[in-house]
């Protein structure tokens, strides 16, 4: 596991407010040379905390007003095969493994229309190892998904301190 230091806590907020900051914006930002800065981004991205910033792009502004989280319940002996199968699927978002009683897989999906929508059930349905489908169209995202929070408590925390 990676514990940031009060550095890389800073980077990581920068990054959050304006994630198109150069690498020397970035280093003023944190309070550290531009050399810092730059091997501090490598090793955030070398150690998985700096990923795909997929999560930026408003997917409204392109045209796909509906989203929905599909709950799926799978044979489980197959749930390999179903996440290839998902992960291969452009209208799927996310796919997140769950217990409980709604499913086994959350999946996060956007469309154009309710009728894409209906289409992209019916090949969730078609998926290897999928029994089921429970559809919740989402209405409104009322707190988008943000870690910001986390960092601020991260950046007051003892051992983030430098």
């Amino acid at each position: 596991m990676f514990t940031p230091d009060a550095v890389d806590v800073r980077i990581l907020q920068a990054l959050i407010e304006d994630p198109r900051l150069t690498v020397s914006e970035l280093a003023e930002r944190a309070g550290v040379v531009r050399n810092t800065a730059q091997a501090r981004l490598d090793r955030l991205h070398r150690e998985g905390v700096l990923g795909r910033n997929d999560r930026g792009v408003e997917l409204r502004e392109l045209g796909y007003v509906v989203s929905a989280v599909v709950a799926i319940q799978l044979r489980h002996a197959e749930i390999e095969q179903a996440c290839a199968a998902l992960e291969d699927n452009p209208s799927v978002l996310l796919v997140e493994e769950v217990a409980g009683s709604t499913g086994d897989l959350l999946v996060r999906v956007a469309c154009r229309s309710t009728d894409d929508l209906q289409a992209v059930v019916h090949s969730l349905l078609s998926t290897p190892g999928v029994v089921s489908t429970t559809t919740q169209v989402v209405l409104k995202t009322r707190v988008p998904f943000r870690v910001g929070p986390l960092l601020d408590r991260l950046s007051s925390a003892p051992s983030a301190a430098t």
